[in-house]
């Protein structure tokens, strides 16, 4: 059975007579993982995505959309965006108080923002299940002393979640030995990659290779930020919500907008949405949101009466994290212009003398050029509005420009734990359609941003380099979560110690949202482990959970 294909379309008609046992809002990694488990186990499953599916006949993929439609002096359509699995609807980023229109590289589409991530699925620390032992000094964070689950509860779902994405790595020396990394071992290290590794090892740094969902096939091209056009990327897709589909009986509606959940006495009693141009009520006994970081909590916001269903603590929407992201570019010997690129990670600066940092790790190839200048373009903006008018002026030499700086870059990235602050937000506009952001680096960020910084400027010398700053940049949205957070206490959390709203019986959030701290490394492991574990807990708490629990079965 071909599962890289379109399912056949459900007559509306059956969406509104059917009840289904579960019905997943998002088809990214939280949402596609646990409907495959719950699938797999027997549920009627019905997914509903809010873009378009990447195996439709025009779907833009294979390449960065920039490089897929040139010409375009104001860049790529809503519609090109939605075709190549972007999100193509502005948000509105009111930090500095005036507003400006971000358009952030997040997934709207099969698979979200797993069909353009790089593929890294790494397993949290188990110092990032005791935040508290850390950031006791953190003025207005709110970090809580543990997350409601320990490391040892998620450990077998890690496991099972690798083997699930086929994750292919070598221990990292921080972690216990034994500990699991992945399935396979991945690809020899290109001789580029190994001038580096070589490199970070002379100075007294423990570099290891970075755990990658990825078959590496000929000619792959990590595909970082745009759809895999060979089914050579580990997204959700191919992990679990064609199997899901295809192998399992879980049905999947594409291009229906979720507007809001009905709700009575505490149970969501129906699912209202935008399908082919009609609204429609879809009705399920289980309901599990699933739609992002961005769109769940904007979701439940416009659902119920003030403040939003399942908001009783407040909180939907708040404590928005995203991690501090920087750019290196190195210079080897060997220019990293053939072979693979994400290859290299290290752990050094995780956790340092008592304070927590991050990872820092291989990126992969850079955006085309225009969209590096395309960035530039806004920062003139931003600066002064009037600046961007010689854009069009100044544009091709910038092209050229970063064209010289990046040829022969290795790129790594290095990404700081940022912590949760109930201002840092996601809300709606006044209108109730269009979406707010809110995010200032708090002072603990960035006291442990600028160390940072430094203890990367010195492990990378005396190799030169550039340092390309992104940290305090709204638009780098990548990793964003928390905005529904999981906890023990109701007033403080969105959701209990099993992602079940706490003011909602049948209502789950299985994506990133569910983070009450981001940890210092990629979310996407953590998410599905995450997930899986959720699943279940639906299973035995329907009375009819299997003899092995999902995560036995995968």
């Amino acid at each position: 059975m071909d599962m890289a294909m379109l399912p056949p379309p459900i007559p509306l008609s059956d969406l509104v007579s059917r009840q289904w046992d579960v019905v997943v809002i998002g088809t990214g990694i939280g949402g596609a993982t646990l409907g495959y488990a719950l699938a797999k186990a027997g549920r009627k499953v019905l997914f509903l995505e809010r873009g378009s599916s990447y195996f439709s006949a025009d779907a833009l993929t294979g390449n960065w959309l920039e490089a897929l439609v040139k010409g375009q002096p104001d860049g790529p359509t809503p519609e090109q965006r939605r075709l190549a699995g972007r999100l193509d609807k502005p948000i509105d980023d009111v930090t500095s108080g005036s507003g400006r229109a971000i358009l952030p590289l997040l997934g709207i589409g099969t698979g979200g923002s797993s069909a353009l991530y790089g593929m890294v699925m790494e397993r949290f620390f188990p110092s990032d299940f005791q935040p508290g032992r850390y950031f006791r000094d953190a003025p207005g964070a709110n970090v809580p002393d543990v997350w409601p689950v320990t490391f040892g509860e998620f450990e077998p779902y890690y496991a099972k979640a690798e083997t699930l994405y086929g994750v292919r790595a070598t221990p990292d020396p921080f972690r216990p030995q034994g500990e699991s990394c992945g399935t396979t071992i991945p690809p020899p290290l290109t001789p580029a990659n190994r001038e580096i590794f070589d490199a970070l090892a002379s100075k007294g740094l423990h570099p290891y290779r970075l755990p990658m969902a990825c078959n590496f096939e000929p000619g792959c091209m990590e595909c970082l930020g745009f759809v895999c056009a060979r089914q050579c990327k580990g997204d959700s897709v191919k992990a679990c919500l064609s199997p899901a589909v295809w192998l399992h009986g879980a049905d999947l509606v594409t291009d229906c907008e979720v507007e809001t959940l009905e709700a009575k006495a505490g149970v969501v009693t129906g699912i209202n949405a935008m399908v082919r141009g009609e609204r429609i009520t879809i009705r399920a006994e289980t309901v599990v949101l699933a739609a992002g970081a961005i769109h769940s909590p904007a979701i439940l916001l416009r659902s119920g009466e003030m403040p939003g269903l399942a908001n009783g603590s407040g909180q939907v929407g708040r404590n928005l994290m995203r991690h501090l992201t920087d750019y290196y570019l190195l210079y080897p010997r060997t220019a990293p212009n053939q072979g693979f690129l994400k290859q290299v990670a290290f752990n050094d600066f995780y956790e340092r003398n008592g304070t927590k940092y991050g990872t820092v790790q291989s990126n992969g190839r850079f955006p085309p050029n225009r969209s590096v200048a395309a960035y530039f373009r806004e920062t003139m903006r931003e600066i002064w509005e009037p600046l961007a008018v010689l854009f069009p002026v100044i544009r091709p030499f910038v092209e050229r420009r970063v064209a010289q700086v990046v040829r022969d870059a290795h790129v790594m990235v290095a990404f700081l734990e940022d912590l949760p602050y109930a201002e840092n937000r996601l809300a709606l506009s006044p209108d109730g359609k269009g979406l707010r952001l809110t995010y200032k680096v708090g002072l603990n960020d960035r006291t442990r941003l600028r160390e940072f910084r430094r203890m990367m400027a010195q492990a990378i010398a005396p190799k030169r380099f550039k340092a390309v700053r992104r940290a305090h940049d709204s638009k780098m949205l990548g990793h964003v979560c928390g905005t529904c957070r999981f906890g023990d206490d109701p007033n403080t959390s969105v959701l209990n110690r099993n992602n079940r709203a706490h003011d909602v019986s049948n209502l789950y959030v299985v994506d990133s949202s569910f983070m009450p701290t981001s940890g210092g490394t990629n979310p996407s492991l953590t998410i599905a482990a995450n997930a899986l574990r959720v699943a279940d807990h639906i299973l035995t708490e329907s009375g009819a959970a299997p003899a092995k629990s999902v995560a036995a079965a995968v």
